[in-house]
Formats: C-alpha cells, structure tokens, sequence
C-alpha cells in the first residue's frame, strides 16, 4: 500500500514497493491556504479572546505569525526589507523646522538642547528603528505611550515611547459596533500563542488631544489598505503564494536528492470538483467550522493521492486503472483529470527548477515594492549598474519615504507637540544624505581614491 511520507506544498512524496513518488496536485487555479476559507472577511464579525471581543487578524486571526513564518523560510524577503528598513532610516533621526523659500518647501535642520534631552532619556533611536521594521513588514505599528506620575498632578507629558511587537496586540472591537478604526477604544496587547503565558491586558487608545487622561495607553499607527477599515495589509500580501512556492523549492530539492525517487507526476485536478466535494461536505456536516472542512478536504486529497500512486507504483499495475469523473462546469467548459508524467533528465529537471526560481524571485521582488536595483538582488551573476542604483535611490527619496516616515515618526512628533507647546514648528525627521554621481565628484573625493 502507498503511503505519503512526507508533502511539501503540493507536492507529496509517497512511498511505494517500489520507490517514492513525487505527485503534484495541481489545479487549474492554484491557491494558497493562506487566503483559503474567509480570508476575504476575516474582519468582518468579532472573535473572542478570553472573554474579550476583538477584531480579528487574519483567517485565524494570526496575520503577524504567518507572515513572519513564511519570511524567515524566504532567502530573499529578510534582506529586502532590511535593506529598505536601512534606507527609510538613511543617516538616522534629526530635528528639523520647514522652511519656505523662493516658493520651494525645504528642511532646515536643527539643534534643540531641551528636546535632544528628553529623547536621550530614552533609547528613542532603538524605538525608531523598531517603528521601521514593524512598518515594512505591516505596514504599521503599536506604539506604547507612557506618561507616569506627570498624569496624577494634571500635566500632560509622554515620559517615553515604546514599539510594540504586532503579534501581540489586537484591536478590540468598537462598543459602537462601527467597523471603524477611529472609534476603537481600547486594544489587547500580551502572548496570544500560549494560553498559560498570555498575561493579557487591556490598555486604552492614546488620545493625542487628551494625553493626561492615562498613565499608559497604546495607539495603532498605519497606512490604510484598500477595502479594510481596521488592519492596514502588508504590501507583499498578495506575493504570499509566491513566497510560499520560492520557500518550497529548496526543500523540495533536497529530499528528491535524498531519496532519489522512482518517478515524478504532475497529477491535473479540476478545480470544479474540489468546489463540489467541499460542498458536499459542507452540506453533511452543517456544524463544521472552516477548520474541520479544512482538515477533512486535506484527508480527502490525500486519499486520492495514495489511491493513483498505488495505480501508478509497481511491476503488478498492469491491468489497474484509475476510475474518475469528468464534467462540464456551470460555464460549458469540460472538467477532466489527467495524470502527467515528468522525465527525469537531470539537465531538463534542473533547468525547470532554476526557471520556476527565477519567476518566483521575480515575483516576491516586486511585491515588496523596491527597485532590484536597491535590493541588492545578482540574477545570472549580473547586478545593477552604479548609475542604475543612483536614480532608483533618487525616485525611492523622492517618492517612497515621506508617507511611511510620517507614519513612522507620528508618534514621536505628537509627543514633542505635547510636551514642549511652545516649541511649535519642529519635528523629528529621517536624515537621508543625498549621492552623487562620481563625474560630479571632484577627483580626490570620489570613492575609488578614498581607499
């Protein structure tokens, strides 16, 4: 009897009498059980943790996790968003004032001794540059405020802030049952995974206008995402099933060359009839969550892969067959199975898998929304030239950094408005030197003689 040892994707290894095989279970539209079941209204209803409602994040409400999960497989998302952590922070956190000249909007830097210490009271550096990861990868951050014993005698003042980390905080649902992230009023913040160790607690949203109200008090700053009014979505969200295939690939290399397999097959399902069974199913059993139908639907894939690999597998197939149906979908289009095989000429084989490398890199690249030329990514040992790299940096200042550093910066600046009001004007911003191109270097301060 074959038996499936191990599956990587859709890609399962069964183990036969004979060898192992590699059966792929493709369909027409693959997707990725990442947006399966109600990915597309997870925020739509409250879902309760212990005792509290809140607004879910995600399909299993774990949007922060499964995004780290996958990035930390990736051999290229990590340095991409590092790299573009880096260059949203460029040469590190000045304060400025706006200054309007000859109809042009500049930034004039300057020193404030009294603001540079209240900000070296606190790791404000180390707290910027959390804001900054946790904004690449979700496109916003939970800060902390803390204004302590300042809040018994009346005065309005943030002592310090603090970036917390995202899988460890959730909105909790509006009591106006709004749907609105203006109307959230208070959020859950402590370990979510395990249940002994979750010591949650409920904080209340900062409140810019009123900072005295609260000793301590947490805010969500983000970008808003298209169709969402609570959670922004990371940039990359829809690479995700490219993610997945480029994290797939090496593993999927390795235990083929370790178990060096028998045969390789490309097993075409139609969509449609997956459609139906999961129907039927749900029609069964009506008291079923989307988990249980999840769990079940993956019982049943795997028993018609084991029922074709033992068709397939053997000297003794002869006069086996493979019994399925074929129909025609609402749309008239014909539905039918096929059972693909793949020669294993190790120069096609790994030809095909350098190709699929190269579209899934391609892909992910472009989700994280950053020029390959600042990504620092080498394809068929070729990178990007000097002036290439030159005016990516130049669109990427020009272009990319002023809303992700508002949003970044936003609650520090609202914590200098506060406590320093007669200090109006200045702000905190990112310093970014601007680079030139070496032919407008003087020739004793270009980079080839500062060797």
């Amino acid at each position: 009897m074959a038996k499936i040892n191990k599956k990587i994707g859709g890609t399962s290894f069964v183990e036969t009498g004979s060898g192992t095989f590699a059966l792929n279970m493709s369909t027409e539209y693959p997707m990725s059980t990442f947006f399966n079941g109600s990915s597309a209204n997870w925020d739509g209803d409250p879902v309760n943790i212990a005792g509290v409602k809140v607004v879910p994040w995600g399909r299993d409400n774990n949007m922060p996790t499964a995004i780290r999960n996958i990035l930390e497989k990736n051999n290229l998302g990590p340095g991409i968003l590092e790299r573009k952590a880096g260059l949203l922070y460029g040469q590190g956190p000045m304060l400025y004032k706006i200054k309007v000249e000859n109809n042009e909007c500049t930034q004039e830097w300057v020193q404030d001794n009294e603001i540079q210490d209240w900000l070296d009271s606190w790791d404000y550096k180390k707290y910027i540059r959390d804001v900054l990861v946790e904004y690449t990868h979700m496109k916003g951050h939970f800060t902390k405020y803390y204004s302590g014993k300042f809040v018994r005698i009346g005065k309005p003042w943030v002592s310090k802030l603090e970036c917390l980390n995202s899988a460890e905080c959730l909105l909790i649902w509006p009591p106006n049952d709004s749907r609105r992230l203006e109307d959230v009023t208070n959020i859950l913040n402590g370990n979510f995974d395990s249940f002994y160790s979750r010591n949650l607690k409920v904080y209340p949203v900062f409140d810019k206008w009123n900072p005295a109200s609260t000793e301590t008090a947490i805010k969500y700053h983000c970008m808003r995402s298209f169709g969402r009014n609570m959670y922004a979505i990371s940039s990359f969200y829809g690479s995700v099933p490219w993610l997945e295939n480029a994290n797939n690939l090496p593993e999927i290399i390795r235990y083929l060359n370790e178990n060096m397999i028998a045969a390789a097959y490309i097993i075409h399902q139609p969509d449609e009839y997956w459609v139906r069974k999961r129907e039927l199913i749900m029609a069964m059993h009506q008291e079923w969550d989307d988990a249980k139908i999840e769990a079940e639907m993956e019982i049943q894939r795997d028993k018609i892969t084991e029922t074709i690999a033992n068709v397939m597998a053997g000297r003794k197939n002869a006069g086996k067959f493979f019994t399925c149906v074929d129909f025609i979908d609402p749309d008239g289009n014909k539905q039918e199975w096929k059972i693909e095989p793949i020669e294993m000429n190790i120069d096609k084989y790994i030809t095909a898998q350098a190709e699929i490398s190269r579209i899934a890199d391609s892909s992910t690249t472009s989700g994280f929304g950053l020029n390959p030329a600042l990504s620092n990514i080498i394809i068929d040992g070729k990178g990007d030239s000097g002036s290439q790299m030159l005016y990516a940096l130049k669109i990427f200042y020009g272009a990319d950094t002023q809303i992700p550093e508002e949003i970044s910066l936003e609650a520090i600046n609202d914590a200098i408005r506060i406590n320093f009001p007669k200090k109006k004007g200045i702000f905190l911003g990112m310093y970014r030197k601007v680079i030139n191109k070496e032919d407008n270097v003087t020739a004793d301060k270009r980079a080839t003689n500062q060797a």
